[in-house]
């Protein structure tokens, strides 16, 4: 259970997340904190104490813990085996981000949560993505964005799972036809931002 007096609700979570993004995508985050009736000062604050409840033991997060910070039941939990270890899936439901759920993987022998990313509900569609004129800021995952048929190659550039995870891809550029590398920024699994790769990124030697 949540340790303390720690609250972060679901909607504090939303909030927490949302304050990177006045970075990464500051135009549709504007928005978003204006439709909700909320400040880039709300959102760090959420973000303040959710970093608070992450850090307050040492001891891993799991699923229950995230339900007793506030976020009650999931809608939706799923139970696999792999490899002859179980796997837990545990998803809520976004009101920020309708068509997303925020998804933990917790493996039970383990008491731990291994991972916390946003995903596409599955009864909704997937976005066509076909060039880079598609990738707009929120409009797909960092595995929609791989499973493309028509873009790519990628290379990682940057990142862990969660803030300024980096993708660089290679693809037309819609303004010349000429082959360009461009960086994909993701925030917590969601596009953020696609933007021309610097000239002097040679990572690997990498090339489209």
């Amino acid at each position: 259970m949540a340790s303390g007096n720690a609250r972060v609700t679901l909607h504090d979570y939303q909030l927490a997340t949302l304050h990177p993004m006045c970075d990464s995508a500051p135009d549709h985050a504007a928005r978003l904190l204006q439709a909700i009736g909320a400040t880039r000062s709300d959102a760090a604050e959420a973000e303040r104490r959710w970093v608070a409840w992450l850090r307050d033991s040492d001891r891993p997060k799991t699923v229950e813990d995230y339900e007793g910070l506030g976020w009650g039941s999931p809608d939706h939990t799923e139970t696999v085996n792999r490899g002859g270890s179980e796997i837990r899936y545990a998803r809520w439901n976004l009101t920020f981000w309708p068509a997303f759920y925020v998804e933990l993987i917790e493996i039970p022998n383990q008491s731990r949560v291994i991972s916390r990313q946003f995903m596409r509900r599955p009864e909704l569609s997937r976005p066509k993505l076909e060039t880079v004129t598609d990738l707009i800021p929120w409009s797909c995952t960092y595995f929609e964005f791989h499973d493309s048929a028509t873009l790519g190659p990628f290379a990682h550039v940057d990142g862990l799972g969660s803030i300024g995870d980096v993708t660089a891809i290679a693809a037309k550029d819609p303004a010349t036809g000429h082959d360009r590398i461009y960086w994909a920024r993701f925030d917590w699994s969601l596009l953020q931002s696609v933007q021309t790769a610097p000239t002097s990124w040679t990572k690997y030697d990498w090339q489209p």
